[in-house]
């Protein structure tokens, strides 16, 4: 739990670099928005993924501007859930985890234009290696439990209550 580096993308002050990264999600979303107008909204929603990761008493969480929210991602084509689990948060902050088990999910209806339908699942992850670094996503921070209680984005509430009913269980040795 050290430290957090700053990763450099392509030389871009991290203004501009998050300023590109949300354009380019909410055009997505537009575009995604539109084209299920289109089919009279029969597309499915989209699939993402969040990992609570506690460590010492601490849980990692990304720090989004003012908000806060356990790491994760939208999921790849082909992607099983846990690769999308492991590989978000390597992404969002340079650790590596093996994913345990799936403690719920949550579904997220579009809430405008700019705002995609998801459906959620959320796992529990241990750290296992890597270095923590910030990235385009945000800054990944360790709070204690009290600290979480009080910064997690609201619709993660309930699922952090579902991981501490779960918390004793032992990490299985494998999961796909």
């Amino acid at each position: 739990m050290g430290a957090v580096k700053d990763k450099q993308i392509g030389g871009l002050c991290p203004v501009l670099k998050r300023f590109l990264y949300d354009l380019l999600y909410k055009g997505a979303s537009v575009f995604f928005n539109l084209f299920n107008v289109l089919l009279f909204g029969n597309l499915p929603p989209f699939g993402s993924v969040s990992v609570v990761i506690e460590d010492k008493g601490r849980f990692l969480l990304v720090k989004q501007g003012k908000s806060y929210a356990f790491p994760g991602g939208f999921m790849r084509w082909r992607e099983h859930p846990t690769q999308t689990a492991r590989r978000e948060v390597y992404e969002e902050t340079g650790l590596q985890v093996k994913i345990c088990d799936l403690i719920g999910y949550h579904s997220a209806d579009s809430t405008g234009i700019t705002r995609m339908s998801t459906l959620i699942l959320v796992f529990r992850g241990e750290v296992v290696g890597g270095e923590l670094r910030s990235s385009i996503e945000g800054q990944p921070v360790w709070l204690d439990e009290a600290e979480v209680q009080s910064k997690l984005v609201s619709h993660y509430t309930h699922l952090f209550e579902k991981y501490k009913a779960v918390r004793e269980r032992t990490c299985p040795s494998k999961l796909p």
